[in-house]
């Protein structure tokens, strides 16, 4: 299960479910109100969250920091985003 404030709009869920579950977020036009902290919170597993930050004058960049002092990604575009939180999801 995917967290996030739907207030923001333009954020989209989706989940598959089988073997592995899998949901994924997908943010589109993405605007600075989309900045924030977005949480996977699995019921067979501890939350994961991670920071968003959208840049201003460069919408398709974010800052991403992992909320247990993970390493830090600059100016990665935001398909790159969803494609690292599934992976990270996935991988814990």
């Amino acid at each position: 299960m995917v967290s996030y404030d739907r207030t923001r709009g333009g954020v989209e869920v989706t989940t598959e479910e089988g073997a592995v579950t899998t949901s994924r977020l997908l943010v589109q036009l993405v605007q600075s109100r989309h900045s924030g902290r977005y949480t996977c919170a699995p019921a067979n597993s501890k939350p994961k969250s991670v920071n968003v930050h959208v840049l201003a004058g460069d919408q398709t960049a974010a800052i991403v920091h992992e909320n247990n002092g993970g390493e830090e990604v600059s100016k990665i575009p935001l398909l790159f985003l969803a494609l690292l939180l599934n992976t990270h999801l996935l991988l814990s």
